[in-house]
């Protein structure tokens, strides 16, 4: 379902309260989340990311749908993410940024007269609590021109490519970096995309790591009956040149940037 979206303005937003989200069954049907770039190492651990373009430009997202792309595998029957780390646009929705501005989504579940923060204080001015969300929202999206930049220059290249279309699979309108695709940075050219744009040398490690985490589909049961099927060898997997490390303290210092507090 589709909520209406308001800018952050006082005049918009008179007598309206928010809350956070507690749960995220209002996600349950979002294939993707737009990235920040505070976030990339701790998405890659849990999640697949690919490259997506709206209008000219190609940004990084973290792909949450299943195998068939019917809906959000991390979103349990109880609207609980099942998964450790939640992507940052979906923790501070109903907010979101568009453009250089940000919008409000009036979703009643989150939106109206109750909720926990007033959008306006008792003069009807914009409350310092949505001041201050609005500032660390924008301070958050500080890093989009150099993922957007990076983003294009992987697909430009031929690093991120668009999977070819299966029939049944998800993701198709998406480019992803195959997992030896980090290859074609850091190896012979890593002078030349560092040069360019180190950025997507980081983006590129991160994005071939985080093709663990996509979605397969389920193996088919084999009858006693049935004559078993020849088995195909697969190839070893390449395993990238580098793995961020396992210890999620070990990034705290780069959520800085997006913490939300009141």
């Amino acid at each position: 379902m589709s909520f209406p979206r308001v800018p952050l303005r006082p005049d918009r937003l008179q007598n309206l309260r928010w809350s956070f989200p507690g749960t995220y069954a209002f996600a349950r049907d979002r294939l993707t989340v737009p990235l920040i770039h505070t976030e990339i190492l701790r998405v890659a651990r849990e999640y697949p990311i690919a490259f997506a373009q709206e209008t000219e430009a190609w940004h990084p997202v973290a792909y949450l749908g299943d195998v068939d792309g019917a809906g959000n595998r991390f979103v349990g029957a109880d609207g609980n993410w099942i998964a450790r780390y939640v992507p940052f646009w979906l923790r501070v929705y109903p907010f979101v940024r568009d453009s250089d501005a940000v919008l409000v989504i009036l979703d009643p579940a989150l939106v109206g007269v109750a909720g926990a923060h007033a959008f306006t204080d008792e003069a009807g001015a914009l409350s310092s609590a949505a001041q201050d969300v609005s500032r660390q929202l924008l301070k958050a999206d500080l890093g989009a021109p150099a993922l957007r930049e990076a983003s294009g220059a992987l697909v430009a290249d031929g690093v991120a490519q668009m999977r070819s279309a299966e029939p049944g699979r998800a993701g198709d309108h998406l480019a992803f970096v195959a997992a030896a695709g980090s290859r074609e940075l850091i190896g012979p050219r890593v002078a030349e995309w560092y040069a360019r744009t180190p950025s997507a040398v980081e983006l590129a490690i991160a994005a071939a790591f985080s093709n663990t985490f996509l979605p397969r589909a389920a193996s088919q049961t084999v009858l006693l009956h049935e004559p078993r099927p020849a088995e195909i060898p697969h190839p070893a997997a390449i395993q990238p040149l580098y793995v961020p490390p396992a210890a999620p303290a070990d990034l705290d210092w780069l959520d800085t940037n997006e913490k939300i507090a009141f």
